[in-house]
């Protein structure tokens, strides 16, 4: 159906800070450099992402999600400034599509940046208890990169980003093929 990819931050919604970072900022980077991968390695995906000014509200009014469809939103962490790790969080009722994709996206993470795996949770388990984006349908997960307040953490993310989302996009167009 489609691949829905956002930033979870915008322009105006700076989320977490640290290590002279704005959570807004990179993960907009990333989901643009996730996006890149994207139209030129696997042009023929339909790929709908947010844009920088629009609120998550509405970008979830906006975007129709159905079975068929991928959904991603990119976060970083915070936390004491020494904690690493990536974390994916999935809905209480999810498939057994996000859990999976959840696990890939986490392993994946973990071995590319050189952190720990934080492992799949379920958004109840999370910090705000329910989240907004996995009442959309579809393979649904919300990502925690890494801990934005933890400067060699950070490090290693800036330094292995792009391999990041190399691997990413072909994560993304597995489970688009998996439910189309």
């Amino acid at each position: 159906m489609a691949i829905f990819l956002s930033a979870g931050h915008h322009n105006n919604d700076p989320g977490e800070s640290g290590s002279g970072y704005q959570e807004n900022k990179l993960t907009i980077e990333f989901r643009d450099l996730v996006l890149q991968v994207l139209k030129s390695k696997y042009p023929s995906y339909k790929v709908i992402t947010d844009s920088d000014d629009e609120t998550l509200t509405q970008y979830l009014k906006r975007i129709q999600t159905g079975e068929g469809s991928v959904v991603l939103e990119i976060h970083f962490d915070a936390f004491n400034s020494k904690a690493q790790g990536c974390t994916a969080l999935i809905a209480d009722k999810h498939t057994e599509l996000s859990k999976k994709m959840g696990e890939e996206l986490t392993d994946l993470t973990s071995k590319i940046l050189n952190t720990s795996n934080r492992g799949v949770k379920t958004e109840s388990q999370s910090n705000r208890g329910r989240l907004a984006l996995t009442r959309k349908t579809g393979t649904t997960v919300l990502i925690e990169l890494e801990f934005i307040d933890n400067p060699e953490a950070m490090k290693r993310y800036h330094d292995n980003k792009h391999w990041l989302a190399e691997d990413y996009a072909y994560v993304l167009t597995k489970y688009d093929d998996l439910v189309s």
